[in-house]
């Protein structure tokens, strides 16, 4: 494991991802609650220009490393990333099993977009059959209204699980062809 920062203008090349090589991975920091960028201990930077990151040789160092670091503070999260950097999705998101359910890709925050988005087509399509057989000057607008973005919004729901859904199968694709990889030797 080395600690880089993100942009040292002292260092040749200065930005880490001209400095990362290919088959090494970078694991950003963060806390869970509040989304900022923190160290490896859970600290939050002072400023911008002392951020850092992470760099393994592997992919299997970078998650044993991360699992034991979130084991020790259940606050923090990490991001790991591959050569390409910020370019993808992370190929792994390592918190404490304590709070896998709060990811937006877990099964349970899956079905519960569904259930919403369901709920709300059941209830908007039967406004828009009202207002169409309620054929009245003003009374319809409102219900109509309500009924189309109700199904509006269910079908942004119904996207979001479909959009979630293949971000997934790409990241876990991308993963399994880092695993497969051949350790890196500095």
């Amino acid at each position: 494991m080395q600690v880089v920062r993100l942009h040292d203008p002292s260092r040749r090349p200065a930005s880490w991802t001209d400095v990362i090589r290919p088959g090494q991975f970078a694991a950003f920091a963060k806390s869970q609650a509040t989304g900022v960028a923190c160290d490896a201990g859970g600290q939050p930077f002072a400023d911008d220009a002392a951020s850092t990151c992470l760099f393994f040789d592997s992919i299997h160092d970078a998650r044993a490393w991360c699992e034991e670091a979130v084991q020790r503070q259940p606050s923090l999260r990490f991001d790991i990333f591959d050569a390409e950097g910020r370019v993808h999705p992370p190929l792994l998101t390592v918190l404490h099993p304590g709070r896998a359910a709060t990811l937006d890709t877990s099964p349970p925050q899956m079905r519960r977009r569904r259930m919403m988005a369901w709920s709300l087509m059941g209830a908007g399509v039967p406004l828009v059959i009202y207002s169409y057989v309620e054929f009245r000057e003003r009374e319809i607008i409102l219900t109509a209204f309500v009924g189309i973005n109700m199904i509006i919004v269910a079908g942004r729901l119904l996207w979001m699980n479909l959009a979630i859904r293949e971000t997934e199968r790409v990241r876990a694709a991308r993963l399994v062809e880092a695993s497969r990889a051949p350790r890196h030797t500095p």
